[in-house]
């Protein structure tokens, strides 16, 4: 599943509303902007992920907004290329990858990324939504705060070695790598210079974590 088709997918399935319940009383004056509020936590639920058979040792790579592309891939990489190994002693086979709100697209293309890097993976796609619990402090003193519970997009994607289910939804199979010709490199370039513009394109469209902010 490429990045546009998961990109279709969130859209059509993006909630019209946030399921938010705010605890403020009607007797504290509202502040001037919410950038006056300050966030002191945020927690997530820890349902299981719909991917069934997933093993208990998994290596499983949490995709934040603020993490580093270059820091998930070369570990992930090493990992599957045979530098690294579970907690039997065998080489890793499997690697899951996770993100939610904004992390979302880090996830697409870290997953993206590794598929080049390491041949032949096997995928299982899945989107899902998850609950989100924020509490946010106001900057008046002994004012009290405000606790917000949402549902923000997130996605899973498992990548194996090994053979994976073809009927489980979600499925995709290992790419077809064509020889390094000089025309297929340069057709694939200017495949990338596109699919680069129109996924900027999109992502400025695509709310996630919150309908005041957008991908920039």
């Amino acid at each position: 599943m490429n990045s546009s088709n998961i990109y279709s997918i969130i859209m059509e399935q993006q909630p019209t509303a946030c399921s938010s319940s705010v605890q403020m009383p009607s007797s504290l004056p509202r502040p001037a902007g919410e950038n006056n509020f300050k966030r002191i936590s945020r927690t997530e639920d820890n349902n299981p992920f719909p991917i069934p058979g997933l093993a208990a040792d998994i290596l499983h790579m949490r995709v934040k907004e603020g993490s580093k592309i270059r820091n998930l891939l070369q570990f992930a990489a090493a990992r599957m290329q045979g530098e690294g190994s579970n907690s039997n002693g065998t080489s890793l086979r499997q690697v899951l990858f996770t993100g939610s709100g904004r992390g979302v697209t880090k996830t697409i293309t870290c997953v993206e990324i590794l598929k080049r890097k390491v041949e032949g993976l096997h995928q299982v796609s899945k989107l899902y939504y998850k609950t989100v619990k924020e509490v946010w402090k106001s900057p008046q003193q002994g004012a009290p705060g405000i606790t917000m519970e949402r549902s923000v997009p997130a996605i899973c994607i498992l990548l194996s070695k090994d053979p994976l289910d073809p009927q489980e939804p979600g499925y995709q199979p290992p790419q077809i790598i064509s020889g390094p010709t000089e025309d297929a490199e340069r057709r694939r370039g200017l495949f990338r210079t596109a699919r680069a513009h129109s996924f900027q394109h999109t992502a400025k469209r695509l709310c996630l974590d919150d309908s005041s902010v957008c991908f920039p």
